[in-house]
């Protein structure tokens, strides 16, 4: 990414409140937040700005990434689908039906999700073995 754009960037989230630290590495933004919780908004927040002042056919898509989150700048058409279902609604096999209902529903509804809790509470135990060096 061009440094022109990354101070830009940087500038921005500099303006936004709830940020302890915030950095770019290889393109990306990576950000710690004082409350988490706040992290659709800040990702909507850095959209909106990248959208609005850099590129506006671009998309930006949040990861955590352990007790940060990670920003990627990319394409609009790589962007992940998590805003409003009117941005959405013209894209190629995307209806609004579809983004309403979310992957999450659509495991729901065909029963696929019964044994999850019981299988993230053991992945989550292994994982914690594994730090723990057992």
């Amino acid at each position: 990414m061009y440094k022109k754009i990354e101070k830009q960037i940087l500038d921005f989230v500099d303006t936004l409140d709830e940020i302890k630290r915030r950095e770019i590495v290889h393109g990306t933004l990576y950000v710690t937040l004082e409350d988490d919780r706040v992290c659709d908004i800040i990702h909507t927040d850095i959209r909106d700005f990248y959208r609005k002042k850099i590129n506006p056919k671009g998309g930006v898509n949040m990861y955590a990434v352990g007790d940060e989150f990670a920003f990627d700048f990319v394409p609009e058409d790589r962007e992940t689908p998590v805003f409003s279902d009117e941005e959405y609604s013209g894209k190629e096999g995307m209806m609004p039906d579809d983004i309403d209902k979310g992957i999450w529903s659509d495991f729901a509804e065909e029963g696929l999700i019964e044994d999850l809790p019981d299988d993230v509470d053991t992945l989550l135990e292994l994982e914690n073995d594994m730090k723990r060096g057992k």
